[in-house]
């Protein structure tokens, strides 16, 4: 390396030094060299360096010039100039900057105003009707929060006018209206479009009000401001609103006054259609006027469908109102099919809603209760949200009316599974009060309808009906006393409470029945005070719970001796003074029923003491009083219910009045006693029979047959008692015929067994032995067959392996 040689004219120090200068050193003298090659060249380097110093000069003076200027202010006044030149962008914008300057808190209220017209004009240019309102909802709640903290200054009358339409355009008429109101105080308001919102928003209330529309609408069609577009649609609406009034003339003039009118040969047609079918529903059936209207109705309204290209708004009304002039004309399955077009033509429509309530009033009242249930809860899930809910054809008012209507008639006709469906679909169009008290209605509605069915079948189906008719009761109850709560801070409440008690007792539900009446009775009520001690002394009673009922009946009858609950009460704390043993009290108290002067024989309670005394002195064992009241009750109240309980009582009192003379005729020293206390007690005997005789003929023969399962068993004891009767004459052949009845026509009925072993003694008797051991083989036979888990003594005095043993005892007799 140190022997290669050098460049040329560069000696060994320079060749040392050269590679360690700076590169920016070489290719400044490499443009130095090429610049100065030419004149041209210099110039052309001499303007760009005098460019690039300028260009730096400016740059620095512009960043120090914003290094020293403060930055411009952003004022409310500029976002109203972009609010008023519609810069919405702009003006969000500059609220938005606005917001970050800590003064701005004194001008909330401008900024929020500022917003909220902003969402007002954005929800005029939304597509989607839903969108819209909800887009308005929003501009009213921005609006109304910049009323409550303050506008600035000349902006209150824009303030209402736009909260007004924003309001009515939410689907909030009512609020709406008191905003728009407001803006006629100052003349520079546009009061054509106030007219015309004012108009929309009554007849969009809950309850419409068709006359103060009417009245706007007039104003809006005398105003001079009105295009004449605007005019035909206001003309039309008046007409229309003519039919909501019924002023059925004066809107076909009006109706009459735009035929020719361009453009508006379709709506025309619809209108007078309309109108007619409006007209032709007020008419009675069979009026001539009322079938020519419907036909009018019918042409005009196809043809304006036919003349409408689009088929849109203009073809849904009128497939609509054609559907109720088939409705009308009692076409139900044309009417049907038409509603069934609108819904898969025009599904998202309120056409398509209110065409879906009538198929389901159609089903309904045609009894298709299922079909028209799956429409009402179409309907439901159409109409959504009350706060959204907006339909020109039916009003919320009106539709609640119509499903409530429909619950009703789904209750009358006993439809009650889809009556409470329904009602558990009715949120949040109903609310929840409302719905408890529906769901209330059908239950009870449903449990009355039970027990009622159930006393006209069978006994096996009259079980099954009952205890599915008190569920109801008692569902009923649950929701009455749901009910109370809701509304506890008002009037309806203790009568909610006394719903829920009355539904729990018809429910046998005595231990919630005394609970609620104790609730009720707390506060006071002005209504049913006696008669509700009388309901918890009952379920206390039925508890078991003795000497509380004695308590709240003892109050009933003490408190409000003039009501008509206190003769019940007296009833009532008979049976609970018998099971406490105290006879002396029961009798007071049924002595005191019929010795009163308010009651008379025409009551029901003074009916029921006769008869309940009648059974008191019989249980009491004083038989000839018991016959006489009894036999009087009977003569007075031949077709009263317990009339036939009296008749077998009579039997029995006779039957059990025999027995002192027998015993005395047993145990008599001399034969005139004897003779004297036999005859007196085969009188007494005989007597008896008869009365067991009458009650099975009034059973079996006179056509009640065994329907209940009273007279089910009062007709099993009156052949057993017949048979006693004459055993005990030692009439042996006639007891066993009364006794073969009960073996023949309760086969398979546990107590049969007594039968047989009663015949086998009266063959005995008969001195028939052989015919008494068959007997009793027949017995066995009937016992082995009877199922292994049939509990015997429940029927019977005796077991199944006690009844073995003493029919094989028996038959080695």
């Amino acid at each position: 390396m140190a022997n290669e040689p050098t460049p040329d004219n560069q000696s060994p120090a320079e060749a040392q030094v050269a590679p360690s200068a700076p590169g920016m050193r070489g290719h400044v003298g490499r443009i130095l060299g090429w610049a100065s090659a030419t004149r041209l060249r210099m110039v052309l380097a001499g303007s760009m360096g005098l460019f690039l110093l300028a260009g730096t000069f400016a740059t620095w003076s512009y960043l120090a010039r914003l290094a020293v200027e403060p930055k411009k202010r952003v004022t409310l006044q500029m976002a109203l100039d972009a609010l008023d030149n519609r810069n919405l962008e702009e003006a969000k914008s500059l609220v938005a900057r606005l917001q970050q300057n800590p003064e701005a808190a004194q001008q909330f209220g401008g900024s929020l105003f500022v917003l909220g017209a902003v969402k007002a004009y954005q929800a005029e240019a939304e597509w989607s009707p839903a969108r819209r309102r909800a887009m308005h909802l929003v501009a009213a709640r921005y609006l109304q929060k910049a009323q409550a903290m303050g506008l600035p200054p000349d902006r209150e009358r824009q303030t209402n006018f736009m909260l007004g339409k924003s309001l009515v355009r939410g689907n909030q008429p009512t609020t709406g209206i008191a905003s728009l109101l407001k803006a006629f105080d100052d003349a520079p308001s546009p009061n054509t479009e106030i007219h015309l919102l004012l108009t929309e928003a009554y007849l969009s209330l809950p309850d419409p009000d068709p006359s103060s529309a009417l009245d706007h609408n007039q104003r809006l069609l005398s105003s001079d401001s009105l295009d004449p577009s605007n005019k035909t649609e206001a003309i039309i609406t008046q007409a229309d609103i003519l039919g909501k009034l019924l002023k059925f003339e004066e809107a076909s003039t009006l109706a009459n006054s735009l035929k020719g009118h361009p453009d508006s040969g379709p709506q025309v047609l619809g209108l007078s259609g309309r109108l007619a079918v409006a007209e032709a529903t007020q008419l009675p059936e069979g009026s001539p006027r009322k079938s020519k209207l419907i036909e009018q109705a019918v042409v005009d309204l196809q043809e304006a469908q036919r003349q409408d290209p689009l088929r849109g708004a203009l073809t849904r009304q009128a497939m609509y109102w054609i559907g109720k002039c088939y409705e009308l004309q009692q076409k139900s399955e044309a009417a049907i099919e038409q509603y069934d077009k609108i819904g898969k033509l025009f599904g998202d429509s309120a056409e398509s809603l209110v065409s879906t309530l009538s198929k389901a009033d159609l089903a309904l009242a045609a009894g298709r209760a299922d079909t028209a249930l799956e429409g009402y809860r179409a309907v439901l899930d159409a109409a959504g949200d009350p706060i959204t809910y907006h339909n020109h054809l039916l009003s919320l008012s009106s539709l609640r009316k119509r499903l409530m209507s429909a619950h009703t008639r789904l209750n009358h006709g006993q439809h009650f599974q889809q009556a409470l469906s329904l009602a558990n679909q009715f949120p949040p169009v109903f609310d929840l009060v409302e719905v408890t008290e529906l769901r209330a209605v059908t239950h009870k509605a449903w449990g009355e309808a039970k027990l009622q069915e159930a006393e006209q079948v069978h006994r096996k189906q009259a079980e099954e009906l009952v205890k599915t008719g008190r569920y109801q009761l008692r569902a009923a109850g649950r929701a009455f006393e749901s009910l109370a709560r809701f509304r506890f801070a008002t009037r309806k409440f203790t009568a909610d409470l006394w719903e829920a008690a009355e539904n729990y007792y018809q429910g046998h539900s005595f231990s919630q029945t005394a609970r609620i009446l104790g609730e009720y009775l707390h506060h006071d009520p002005s209504k049913h005070q006696a008669l509700a001690l009388l309901r918890m002394g009952q379920s206390l009673l039925a508890s078991g719970q003795t000497d509380n009922a004695i308590a709240a009946l003892e109050e009933c009858i003490e408190m409000h001796p003039g009501d008509g609950s206190v003769y019940q009460a007296r009833l009532e704390c008979v049976r609970a003074y018998m099971e406490k043993g105290n006879t002396t009290k029961a009798y007071d108290l049924l002595i005191t029923n019929l010795s009163g002067d308010n009651l008379t024989p025409r009551s029901p309670e003074w009916r029921y003491t006769l008869f309940s005394l009648g059974e008191f002195l019989h249980d009491a064992g004083r038989y000839d009083e018991a016959v006489t009241k009894l036999d009087e009750a009977v003569t007075r109240y031949p077709d009263a219910p317990q009339t036939l309980l009296a008749q077998y009582n009579i039997a029995r009192s006779f039957h059990s009045a025999s027995e002192h003379p027998g015993k005395i005729f047993r145990e008599a020293k001399t034969e005139s006693e004897r003779q004297k206390n036999r005859k007196l007690r085969d009188e007494y005997l005989e007597s008896s029979l008869q009365n067991y005789l009458k009650v099975q003929r009034i059973i079996s023969i006179d056509g009640h047959g065994a329907r209940s399962e009273l007279e089910r068993t009062l007709l099993r004891n009156c052949y057993m008692m017949q048979g006693s009767v004459l055993f005990q004459l030692k009439r042996f052949q006639e007891a066993r015929k009364a006794y073969a009845n009960v073996s023949s026509l309760y086969q398979n009925e546990p107590f049969v067994l007594e039968s047989f072993v009663h015949i086998a003694n009266c063959w005995r008797r008969l001195n028939q032995p052989v015919n008494a051991r068959q007997t009793i083989e027949q017995a066995k036979l009937v016992l082995d067959r009877l199922p292994q888990d049939t509990d015997l003594q429940i029927a019977t005095n005796f077991s199944r392996k006690t009844w073995k043993q003493l029919l094989n005892e028996m038959s080695k007799w």
